[in-house]
């Protein structure tokens, strides 16, 4: 029998497993971009599990928030080595625009105003409209076992 926090890491590996396996099927909506974020759904949302899992198993509670920066601050306040880094694809304070691009800084800070990267979750489960949408993924489903590798080794790191 799971631990509650154990039922975060087994829910986030489950969703990896989803994802791994949708994004394989042979299927007419395969690059779709409804499908290919639904697919980037189960990663993300596994993501946000693995991090409640690992804040949950150092302080005994996991935080009532579906903002992955939010968690994913909290996680690298607990676990700075980067031993524990996540590499996930939804790192959007990483993004560097190219100098040859002229006006793309100021295009991609319009995009993130309108476009909340703090609601990607809502993004990706929901059809665009002037709120949602403005984000498109596509997961290949190597990708989910990589994640879950990481998710494995790290969660068995000895803290």
């Amino acid at each position: 029998m799971s631990t509650e926090c154990e039922e975060f890491l087994n829910m986030a590996i489950a969703y990896l497993e989803i994802g791994r396996v949708a994004g394989s099927a042979e299927t007419e909506f395969k690059h779709v971009h409804e499908y290919e974020n639904a697919i980037a759904y189960q990663m993300f949302h596994a993501v946000e599990l693995f991090y409640k899992y690992m804040i949950k198993k150092k302080t005994g509670s996991a935080p009532h928030t579906h903002k992955l920066q939010e968690l994913e601050k909290s996680y690298l306040e607990l676990y700075p080595s980067s031993d524990y880094k996540v590499d996930h694809p939804f790192k959007f304070d990483e993004y560097h625009p190219c100098e040859l691009n002229i006006g793309e800084l100021e295009l991609h800070q319009k995009h993130i105003k309108q476009f909340k990267p703090d609601f990607i979750d809502q993004h990706l489960r929901y059809p665009r409209d002037h709120r949602t949408g403005g984000y498109s993924f596509s997961i290949d489903s190597s990708s989910f076992e990589k994640m879950n590798n990481q998710f494995l080794r790290i969660s068995s790191i000895d803290c």
